[in-house]
């Protein structure tokens, strides 16, 4: 690189670096925005992680849904059904209603109720519209009020919805994993880009190998671009 070209980038990097600084001082300077309501809160965690579960059901390849790492323990359709299907278990007991399927105390549906791809992300959608539903309709005071929970006790709804989000969040993980053990990526751990939120849902997920080419390509552009 020329003298002059270094030169000119360095005064463009101190540019870029003052105008952040400058940003980041108004910013610090600015008034926090108010907190959401604490209904809210809760519908915003609950929202998260049930649309992560969403995503992944209408995103793994069909002819993988029976998928597992070993013989003891729940295939990839089978974690999405008992993630929903124990929501359903709550969310009736806090709404008192008999929203959704009831498969009585067992959280854990048969494929055989559920034999298609299409079959169970309907039923994951439902179980995360269901809690939205009940949350957004009971508002805060719905949250410090008391269901029954497990071991034949009461608890505060808010902790009910917690222990629900935190279930869901353990499934997601084992999840990933599943995707990773088919070198696979996760929706989530996929570069948020325009082309790649208009992907359609029926083009393969990417493999860890596309990924990691388009970070090298990204890559070896900045090197080129910097001779």
């Amino acid at each position: 690189m020329k003298p002059s070209s270094l030169a000119l980038v360095v005064v463009m990097l101190l540019a870029v670096v003052g105008t952040s600084l400058r940003s980041q001082g108004q910013a610090q300077n600015q008034a926090p925005r108010p907190a959401l309501s604490r209904a809210d809160e809760m519908l915003n965690r609950w929202n998260d992680i049930g649309n992560k579960l969403i995503a992944m059901a209408e995103d793994f390849p069909e002819d993988k849904y029976d998928f597992k790492l070993q013989k003891d323990e729940r295939t990839f359709a089978q974690n999405l059904l008992h993630a929903a299907a124990l929501d359903y278990v709550l969310i009736r007991r806090i709404s008192g209603s008999n929203i959704g399927p009831d498969f009585g105390e067992g959280d854990n549906p048969s494929r055989d109720v559920f034999k298609t791809k299409a079959d169970v992300v309907k039923f994951v959608q439902g179980a995360v519209v269901a809690g939205a539903n009940v949350i957004q309709q009971q508002g805060d005071a719905g949250l410090d009020r008391t269901s029954k929970f497990f071991g034949n006790r009461l608890a505060h709804n808010s902790y009910i919805w917690t222990f629900a989000i935190e279930h869901s969040g353990e499934h997601y993980g084992q999840l990933v994993v599943y995707y990773r053990a088919n070198n696979l990526v996760p929706p989530d751990s996929r570069p948020h880009t325009p082309q790649a939120q208009q992907a359609q849902p029926s083009q393969p997920p990417p493999t860890i190998a596309s990924t990691v080419d388009h970070e090298i390509v990204t890559i070896e552009n900045l090197i080129v671009a910097g001779r």
